[in-house]
């Protein structure tokens, strides 16, 4: 099995990317893939850059240039669900494009991807579960030798949590009350937002490679967002994401 590994910033595969073995790079457009190994497994490890296109455009490369068989999305994302904190972890089970809206055509409903007639893509339980136990473990056994408690308090990160649930994707960087309330209003049982997440998993449905998507919660969408996001990647995200990524890659 190769395994793809998408980060959607580079300080987020940034310790990954050191621990990868026998590494070899390839360029393709804008972004270059490592391939290497870890834990006897074969990855190709790629920055893919923000937003939709860019995550769909760095999934179909890693299914039909590099071959791989399954693909993990890990990074950061902004809190909906409002018993999320800092530092809390959401596997998805199911996407969502939060700002696709076809429905001004007759029969296509808002969300709805036109011409596949779905607009939620839910992932297989097994890679889910998997997914979820990879950031258990990595909290229980890593997370206070990676990141010093004084780092953690910087931001309030004190018994981060994992859950499964819905995480929804657009192009926008949520970072105001009113963006918020409106999206917690329209999809209810969205945990968390970010920008790639169902591109991706659009992208794997229609190749029929399975996924798996996990966020860490950098921040709670609203007006401090912007403030916290920048400081959470450059000091916590590489070190959640590698760990995560490492447990899961032994379990595979």
């Amino acid at each position: 099995m190769t395994i793809g590994i998408i980060g959607a910033m580079p300080e987020e595969i940034a310790l990954l990317s050191d621990r990868l073995e026998n590494i070899t790079r390839q360029k393709r457009g804008t972004r270059n893939y490592l391939q290497g190994s870890l834990f006897g497994k074969k990855l190709v490890l790629v920055f893919s850059g923000w937003g939709k296109v860019a995550g769909a455009s760095t999934a179909t490369t890693l299914i039909e240039k590099f071959g791989v068989d399954f693909i993990l999305f890990t990074g950061v994302a902004g809190a909906v669900a409002d018993d999320l904190q800092i530092g809390d972890i959401v596997v998805a089970d199911k996407l969502i494009q939060h700002d696709l809206d076809a429905s001004g055509v007759p029969g296509i409903k808002r969300y709805e991807v036109p011409l596949l007639g779905i607009s939620t893509f839910a992932l297989e339980p097994r890679w889910v579960e998997l997914a979820k136990k990879s950031a258990g473990r990595y909290l229980a056994e890593d997370l206070a030798k990676d990141v010093p408690t004084e780092l953690r308090a910087e931001f309030g990160i004190t018994s981060p949590q994992v859950r499964t649930g819905l995480i929804i994707s657009g192009d926008q960087f949520i970072a105001s009350t009113a963006e918020l309330r409106r999206l917690r209003t329209e999809l209810p049982d969205a945990q968390c937002v970010e920008m790639e997440g169902a591109a991706v998993a659009q992208v794997c449905h229609e190749h029929g490679i399975p996924l798996a998507v996990l966020r860490t919660m950098s921040d709670k969408s609203d007006h401090s967002a912007s403030i916290n996001f920048p400081s959470f990647i450059r000091k916590i995200a590489s070190h959640f994401t590698c760990g995560i990524a490492g447990k899961f890659i032994q379990e595979v």
